[in-house]
């Protein structure tokens, strides 16, 4: 038949005009009615005025503006990408698979709208109202919903990839799996929401409300909690998240250490507002001085070389303080069962009534500490340099002391039974009144007070001594000056003797009567004598032995007979 090839073409264009083409997608969405974009062409069109035409699924609506227009027409598939929307009403729109890339939703009514599968890339949509929404499978990387009304909205496997949510409220909404790597959320309000296996990899959720949520198996690597309040939380592993919560869920009974937040080399001395339990948190190297951690659990926690010089601490069981530098800290009443506090510094600690049953404090510095009435049974002090520390009326049952160091450390009334202290160092050791007090094996030397005592006694015998040796020098000092002026005088009188008996002798050879009345054997016998006695002369008694004879011969010369 001639008309037929024309009557089967006929019937062909009919068939694609009624049956529809179906297209399916991204994931959860409803399937397509067309091809996305084959609908009206009304791209870049203002229709804020015009008439809507009824049915715009799969419309081509890039750059239109349909600002404040109440839509109830299918838009499902619609290309709206770079439109204005703002204010625009679309509750319950059907609008599954539409494109809204860097479309501007902002103050948009979405409540119930069907969105599944639309792509939102880079959208504007702050105070939007997509409350209760169908979101599953949707792309929302980008977009900014701040202070967005997403309350009870289905963001099932949904794509928000750096999504700003701030100050948005997202509370009781569906999230499971959704990706929400480098989300902004601070202060978002996401309590009651479900998060199960959700990527909140470097999210920022400082001070957002996620109590009450369910997060099994959801990943918060790297993602900062700062002030979020995490109360009763159902399912939560923050491992590997950062920033000090306001408040946490109490972890289980069996967390492991490192199990919990993770504050590694962090300086947290600014913060003032800590969770009430940090238990199995990775504190290693953090720093903590001056803080008052005593409203903090920090059971099984992870506390390694940690700086908390002066800190207060309260709950500490079971927790890791390898190295920690304690000085000064406040332990009084805290609970150190079980703590590993091996070569911790502990100098001047106030640790008294506390509990360190089972503790470890191998190597430990505890030097001052007031330990007074701490209960410390089968405690580790091997090593430990515990001087002048004051552990009275404490109950130290089967305790070890072993090379432990207690010089001048006190005891008195404490309960000791079973306690050993093998080579330890126990010099002035106080142990009045102590029970079952066993110092056998223990070293003793004399006290510091003896050391001090015989130091003083020392020092005055040395000062007796070194003066009578300063005096003795002196004397001889002065005993050689009076020797060396006496020996000048010496030869000075006998030079002057020497002339005397010179001029004698000179005298008598002069004598002009030989034969006269002269004793001139008296007068010779002078001369004589006083020249014996002058070459014997050695001091100055002598000389004057020698002036006299002198005189006497002189007299001998003018005396007549």
């Amino acid at each position: 038949m001639p008309g037929l090839p024309r009557l089967l073409a006929g019937m062909a264009l009919a068939a694609a005009v009624v049956l529809p083409v179906v297209l399916v997608s991204p994931a959860s969405a409803a399937p397509l009615p067309c091809r996305p974009g084959s609908g009206p062409k009304l791209a870049g069109r203002d229709l804020t005025r015009a008439a809507l035409p009824a049915d715009l699924s799969c419309a081509d609506l890039r750059g239109a503006t349909l600002d404040g227009l109440y839509v109830r027409v299918p838009l499902a598939g619609a290309d709206l990408r770079g439109a204005s929307l703002k204010g625009t009403h679309l509750g319950n729109a059907q609008m599954a698979g539409v494109r809204l890339g860097k479309a501007d939703l902002s103050e948009a009514e979405l409540y119930y709208a069907d969105l599944r599968g639309a792509d939102l890339r880079g959208a504007t949509m702050d105070d939007s109202s997509p409350y209760g929404a169908h979101l599953e499978g949707a792309d929302l990387s980008g977009a900014t919903l701040t202070r967005a009304k997403a309350y009870s909205a289905q963001f099932d496997d949904a794509k928000l990839v750096g999504t700003d949510l701030t100050d948005a409220d997202v509370y009781g909404a569906d999230l499971r799996r959704a990706d929400l790597t480098r989300v902004k959320a601070p202060k978002a309000r996401l309590y009651g929401a479900t998060l199960i296996k959700a990527v909140l990899r470097r999210a920022d959720l400082r001070d957002a409300q996620l109590y009450g949520s369910v997060m099994d198996g959801a990943d918060f690597r790297d993602a900062d909690l700062g002030g979020a309040d995490l109360r009763d939380v159902r399912g939560a592993r923050l491992t590997g998240s950062t920033g000090v919560p306001k408040d946490l869920p109490a972890p289980g009974a069996a967390c492991e250490p490192g199990e919990g937040q993770h504050y590694a080399g962090w300086d947290l001395t600014t913060v003032t507002d800590f969770p009430d339990d940090l238990s199995c948190a990775d504190l290693t190297g953090a720093k903590l001085d001056g803080l008052n951690l005593s409203s903090v659990k920090l059971n099984r926690a992870i506390l390694r070389d940690v700086s908390a010089a002066g800190t207060t601490f309260r709950s500490l069981k079971g927790a890791d303080l390898t190295g920690a530098h304690l000085r000064r800290a406040v332990l009084g009443s805290a609970d150190l069962t079980g703590a590993n506090l091996t070569r911790a510094d502990l100098s001047e600690t106030e640790i008294s009534s506390a509990n360190l049953t089972g503790a470890t404090l191998t190597g430990a510095d505890l030097r001052g500490a007031q330990m007074t009435s701490v209960t410390a049974d089968q405690a580790d002090f091997t090593a430990a340099r515990m001087d002048r520390a004051q552990l009275g009326s404490g109950r130290l049952r089967d305790a070890v002391f072993r090379k432990a160091t207690l010089t001048d450390a006190g005891m008195q009334s404490a309960e000791l039974r079973g306690a050993t202290f093998q080579d330890a160092e126990v010099t002035g050791l106080e142990v009045d009144y102590a029970e079952d007090a066993d110092l056998s094996g223990s070293t003793s030397r004399l006290g510091a007070g003896w050391f001090v005592f015989f130091g003083i006694v020392g020092l005055v015998v040395f000062w007796i001594v070194l003066g009578l040796v300063v005096r003795g020098t002196r004397r001889r000092k002065a005993a050689r000056k009076q020797a060396e002026e006496r020996t000048v005088q010496f030869a000075d009188a006998r030079s002057v003797q020497e002339e005397n008996v010179t001029r004698l002798g000179e005298e008598i050879d002069g004598a002009a009567d030989r034969t006269g009345d002269i004793d001139w054997n008296a007068a010779l016998d002078a001369y004589d004598a006083a020249k014996e006695a002058l070459a014997t002369a050695h001091d100055m008694d002598d000389l004057k032995d020698v002036e006299t004879i002198v005189a006497r011969g002189r007299k001998a010369l003018t005396h007549r007979r």
